[in-house]
């Protein structure tokens, strides 16, 4: 198993590129993906890559991917700058949250 990331442009100057805010795009160790119909600048999309590709192998994300980092496009007059959280993979089922179960009435019981 493999962690996702998703990727948001959270600020920028422009965009060369014609990204706007809230643009994004979800990388894994073996796939990048952009939502259907939509392009992504490939100097960002490296960007990223080369600063979270190795940590995507893990069971679970390590402090600093925790810490929804902000990484910036390499084109400095851009300014983009992109929001890296780790999101759900959308192929990998999740396990179902255990219900609580009540606390038994220990009212009377001499434990």
């Amino acid at each position: 198993m493999s962690l996702r990331v998703r990727c948001t442009v959270e600020a920028m100057n422009y965009s060369a590129c014609g990204l706007a805010l809230g643009d994004h795009f979800d990388l894994t160790s073996t796939s990048v993906e952009v939502p259907e119909g939509r392009e992504f600048c490939y100097f960002a999309i490296a960007g990223v890559i080369t600063a979270v590709h190795g940590r995507l192998d893990a069971e679970e994300p390590d402090a600093w991917l925790r810490s929804r980092p902000l990484l910036a496009c390499p084109d400095p007059p851009e300014a983009l700058h992109l929001r890296v959280e780790v999101v759900p993979d959308p192929g990998v089922p999740t396990r179902p949250a255990q219900a609580e179960q009540p606390e038994p009435d220990r009212q009377g019981d001499p434990r």
